[in-house]
């Protein structure tokens, strides 16, 4: 098993002496994370969609082995809401064609969507079948995985078509959205969002420990990890932490 785990994001002011040195400029940040973690994933690939100058720097600057993990654009997942048109299909096959310029250095792709999207098993197929389509057209096997926050998801119709397609169902760890532990596809993916308080709280080693073992007994073939509670730079604390779980 190949295990990434690493971070939501790198460029948080508060991270400064806290876990980026303090004399490190910050356009060095990317490069420092980089030999620290093997992943990374990409919050401003949601906002907008990155240019392809931004992949080649960004391919540039880290470490040999790492990889990034792009939050695909809200425009399919908060506008659209997973309905998409002949229109939108160009704009995500441009959103895929850049990230290919990362070349090995692309992990999964992550779908986050928004808590109010309730289950429509027939809208999210038709939207598995247009990554398929897109994927089969650029000749890429691109990891996808979806992240759903509303709880009528969370049933077996919905994880036999994420296994069909090979699609990872997100794990996450949060006060406030339903979670389940299970693999969809050959890769597993899971999002740390903070236990006790939403992107703030901090977890154990012990916590840590727990989760490395549930996480191992699910045998994925590659393993996509993330801690999104950035507060104090607890994200970058617990991912170093589980990291040395994984070795």
């Amino acid at each position: 098993m190949k295990a990434y785990i690493g971070t939501s994001g790198w460029q948080y002011k508060h991270w400064n002496k806290r876990f980026f040195p303090a004399d490190l400029a910050k356009e060095k940040w990317l490069n420092y994370l980089s030999t620290k973690f093997r992943s990374v994933e990409v919050n401003t690939s949601f906002y907008h969609m990155p240019k392809q100058s931004t992949f080649l720097k960004w391919k540039k600057e880290s470490a040999p082995g790492f990889v990034f993990t792009l939050k695909l654009y809200r425009l399919f997942t908060h506008i659209k809401r997973l309905k998409i048109d002949k229109e939108d299909e160009k704009i995500l096959t441009a959103f895929f064609e850049n990230a290919l310029f990362l070349g090995n250095k692309l992990g999964a792709i992550l779908i986050q969507c928004p808590p109010s999207l309730k289950a429509d098993h027939q809208k999210v197929e038709g939207f598995l079948k247009v990554l398929k389509n897109i994927s089969k057209k650029l000749k890429k096997r691109f990891k996808f995985a979806i992240e759903f926050r509303h709880k009528t998801w969370f049933v077996p119709e919905t994880y036999e078509l994420f296994k069909k397609y090979d699609v990872a169902f997100v794990i996450t760890n949060s006060p406030e959205w339903p979670s389940k532990i299970i693999r969809t596809a050959g890769h597993v993916y899971m999002r740390f969002h903070g236990r006790t308080k939403l992107f703030a709280s901090n977890y154990t080693n012990k916590e840590l420990g727990e989760w490395h073992k549930k996480l191992q007994n699910l045998k994925p073939k590659e393993l996509f990890v993330y801690f999104n509670n950035d507060a104090n730079a607890f994200a970058a604390d617990n991912a170093l932490y589980l990291s040395e779980l994984f070795g």
